[in-house]
């Protein structure tokens, strides 16, 4: 069987910095996209750092990415044992078995599907999660139609409402607290573009079959569309730690720590893990960031 020092989950910001911290163990990076960059691929808006796109920010991240890091792209983590083993599956390798001392989880997060929420109806086409349709869009030349409703005011939904505005679409968001959500840099599209946004309702309906028409709020609006966004919130991606309880050995961060506005914390939380798992190897304290600057 395969041993490493160090196996990493998850390909993007978070497991990105963390290979980079952990230099010098013999480090394992495990992702299901073809790709470092995880989420950061998908996203075409100017929002992160100097007024990069989420695509030119993963480009810088990697662009000193250790060599001697090993990666295992377009791979699946399937399971983690208390005996710190991992079974692996991809497409150009099979299932593999991999032996670790220190696990680091930076899996990211996952969107709420409608299938979680109380929507009556049926599930007809046109109906995505708005990180779904963010990803069929930016990366396979997906075009939605409209009209378009799009169920939460966070900041996913805000930057897909632009998106989608900037297609000629008309756009309405449904928010279930009495105002709007989301980073004001996000709330600016509401001003640039004739988006709609209910407030202090929620979608209790969808409509049409095989593909939907239109949608029912709580308060009886009767809302046509022909795509429909769930963007009801993201929840830390956990699963392979279901009967693990939380050994010594497991290090976890970034989203599936806790989901993070920003992809700086997410950045930090991955270094300090990678930093933290290399001094656990060594049995010597992490050395805080402060230290290492002077």
């Amino acid at each position: 069987m395969e041993q490493v020092d160090i196996l990493i989950v998850g390909g993007g910001a978070a497991g990105i910095s963390a290979a980079k911290a952990a230099k010098g163990a013999s480090v394992l990076l495990a992702d299901r996209r073809g790709a470092l960059g995880g989420v950061l691929l998908q996203c075409t808006h100017r929002g992160f750092g100097k007024n990069k796109s989420g695509i030119e920010y993963a480009a810088d991240l990697i662009r000193d990415f250790p060599d001697e890091v090993s990666l295992a792209l377009g791979t699946t983590v399937l399971s983690v044992s208390k005996e710190k083993t991992a079974v692996l599956s991809g497409r150009d390798v099979g299932l593999r078995e991999v032996g670790f001392s220190r696990l680091i989880l930076a899996a990211g997060c996952r969107e709420i599907p409608m299938g979680a929420l109380p929507i009556a109806g049926t599930r007809p086409k046109g109906v995505y999660t708005a990180g779904q349709l963010q990803e069929m869009m930016n990366l396979h030349g997906f075009v939605p139609e409209g009209p378009a409703v799009i169920l939460g005011s966070g900041d996913l939904g805000l930057i897909m409402a632009r998106q989608l505005s900037e297609l000629g679409l008309s756009v309405t968001l449904v928010e279930q607290k009495p105002r709007c959500g989301g980073m004001a840099i996000n709330q600016r599209c509401l001003r640039e573009y004739p988006i709609g946004l209910i407030c202090g309702d929620t979608i209790s309906e969808v409509l049409g079959y095989p593909r939907i028409t239109g949608c029912v709020t709580e308060h009886g609006l009767r809302l046509p569309c022909r795509t429909l966004l769930i963007a009801a919130g993201l929840v830390p991606e956990r699963e392979l730690l279901h009967d693990l309880g939380t050994p010594d050995w497991l290090h976890i961060c970034g989203n599936c720590n806790t989901v993070h506005p920003m992809v700086e914390a997410v950045i930090r939380e991955g270094s300090d893990a990678g930093r933290s798992a290399r001094a656990a190897l060594r049995k010597e304290p992490p050395q805080p960031e402060w230290s290492r600057s002077l």
